[in-house]
Protein backbone atom coordinates (compact mmCIF):
# COMPACT_ATOMS: atom_id res chain seq x y z
CA UNK A 1 0.00 0.00 0.00
CA UNK A 2 2.71 2.45 0.67
CA UNK A 3 4.24 2.00 -2.94
CA UNK A 4 0.76 2.80 -4.49
CA UNK A 5 0.79 5.89 -1.74
CA UNK A 6 3.97 6.90 -3.28
CA UNK A 7 3.41 6.74 -6.80
CA UNK A 8 -0.46 8.57 -6.46
CA UNK A 9 2.05 11.25 -4.46
CA UNK A 10 4.53 11.19 -7.57
CA UNK A 11 1.73 11.58 -10.05
CA UNK A 12 0.09 14.42 -8.47
CA UNK A 13 3.45 16.13 -8.19
CA UNK A 14 3.76 15.37 -11.52
CA UNK A 15 0.68 16.79 -13.08
CA UNK A 16 1.19 19.46 -11.22
CA UNK A 17 4.74 20.45 -12.18
CA UNK A 18 3.42 19.90 -15.86
CA UNK A 19 0.38 22.20 -15.27
CA UNK A 20 2.62 25.22 -13.54
CA UNK A 21 4.73 24.47 -16.92
CA UNK A 22 2.00 24.92 -19.07
CA UNK A 23 0.57 27.94 -17.54
CA UNK A 24 -2.27 26.25 -15.97
CA UNK A 25 -3.36 27.44 -12.41
CA UNK A 26 -3.19 24.42 -9.61
CA UNK A 27 -5.94 25.68 -7.54
CA UNK A 28 -5.44 22.78 -4.71
CA UNK A 29 -1.90 23.02 -3.70
CA UNK A 30 -2.66 26.39 -1.23
CA UNK A 31 -5.72 26.07 0.67
CA UNK A 32 -6.81 28.99 2.95
CA UNK A 33 -9.59 29.45 5.36
CA UNK A 34 -12.24 31.75 4.32
CA UNK A 35 -11.83 35.04 5.28
CA UNK A 36 -15.04 35.67 6.20
CA UNK A 37 -14.31 33.40 9.23
CA UNK A 38 -15.19 34.72 12.57
CA UNK A 39 -12.10 36.30 14.41
CA UNK A 40 -11.96 33.59 17.18
CA UNK A 41 -11.17 30.85 14.12
CA UNK A 42 -7.90 30.10 13.57
CA UNK A 43 -6.38 30.99 10.37
CA UNK A 44 -4.01 28.86 8.76
CA UNK A 45 -2.96 27.17 5.36
CA UNK A 46 -2.78 24.01 3.76
CA UNK A 47 0.86 23.34 1.79
CA UNK A 48 1.56 19.97 0.98
CA UNK A 49 4.97 18.62 1.58
CA UNK A 50 6.95 17.80 -1.49
CA UNK A 51 7.66 14.21 -2.41
CA UNK A 52 11.32 13.34 -3.76
CA UNK A 53 10.74 11.43 -6.82
CA UNK A 54 13.18 9.25 -8.39
CA UNK A 55 14.27 10.44 -11.86
CA UNK A 56 15.26 8.22 -14.71
CA UNK A 57 17.53 9.03 -17.43
CA UNK A 58 15.42 8.82 -20.78
CA UNK A 59 18.32 5.73 -21.98
CA UNK A 60 17.67 4.04 -18.77
CA UNK A 61 13.93 3.84 -19.24
CA UNK A 62 13.89 3.05 -23.08
CA UNK A 63 16.22 0.16 -21.70
CA UNK A 64 13.91 -1.07 -18.68
CA UNK A 65 10.97 -0.65 -20.66
CA UNK A 66 12.48 -2.87 -23.59
CA UNK A 67 13.09 -5.13 -21.30
CA UNK A 68 9.49 -5.32 -20.20
CA UNK A 69 10.81 -4.43 -16.35
CA UNK A 70 8.88 -0.70 -16.47
CA UNK A 71 5.68 0.48 -17.77
CA UNK A 72 5.01 3.92 -19.02
CA UNK A 73 2.16 5.51 -17.18
CA UNK A 74 1.06 9.43 -19.16
CA UNK A 75 -0.66 11.50 -16.65
CA UNK A 76 -2.06 13.59 -19.35
CA UNK A 77 -5.75 14.23 -20.39
CA UNK A 78 -6.81 12.03 -23.11
CA UNK A 79 -6.96 14.38 -26.18
CA UNK A 80 -3.11 15.38 -25.57
CA UNK A 81 -2.67 11.32 -25.12
CA UNK A 82 -4.37 11.10 -28.27
CA UNK A 83 -2.44 13.45 -30.20
CA UNK A 84 1.44 12.53 -29.05
CA UNK A 85 2.50 9.60 -26.83
CA UNK A 86 5.17 6.71 -26.02
CA UNK A 87 4.34 4.19 -28.06
CA UNK A 88 2.72 1.33 -25.52
CA UNK A 89 2.07 3.74 -22.54
CA UNK A 90 -1.04 3.46 -20.22
CA UNK A 91 -3.36 6.49 -20.13
CA UNK A 92 -4.31 7.31 -16.95
CA UNK A 93 -5.33 11.37 -16.41
CA UNK A 94 -3.55 12.63 -12.96
CA UNK A 95 -7.05 12.74 -11.65
CA UNK A 96 -8.61 9.39 -12.09
CA UNK A 97 -5.34 7.74 -11.14
CA UNK A 98 -7.19 6.33 -7.79
CA UNK A 99 -9.84 5.02 -9.59
CA UNK A 100 -7.44 3.01 -12.29
CA UNK A 101 -5.06 1.96 -10.01
CA UNK A 102 -5.77 -1.68 -10.69
CA UNK A 103 -4.71 -0.93 -14.25
CA UNK A 104 -1.15 -0.69 -13.40
CA UNK A 105 0.82 -3.63 -13.76
CA UNK A 106 2.19 -4.95 -10.75
CA UNK A 107 5.99 -5.83 -9.61
CA UNK A 108 7.35 -3.48 -12.61
CA UNK A 109 8.60 0.02 -12.67
CA UNK A 110 6.31 2.59 -13.16
CA UNK A 111 7.68 5.51 -15.32
CA UNK A 112 5.04 8.66 -14.77
CA UNK A 113 5.31 11.26 -17.53
CA UNK A 114 3.16 14.33 -18.38
CA UNK A 115 4.97 15.93 -21.47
Amino acid sequence: MKKISILLAAAVLSAAACAQKDGVSNAGTNLATNSAAPASSPSFQITPQPVEADRIALADAKKEFDAGTAVFVDVRGAEAFNQERVAGALNIPVSDIEANISKIPKGKKIIVYCS
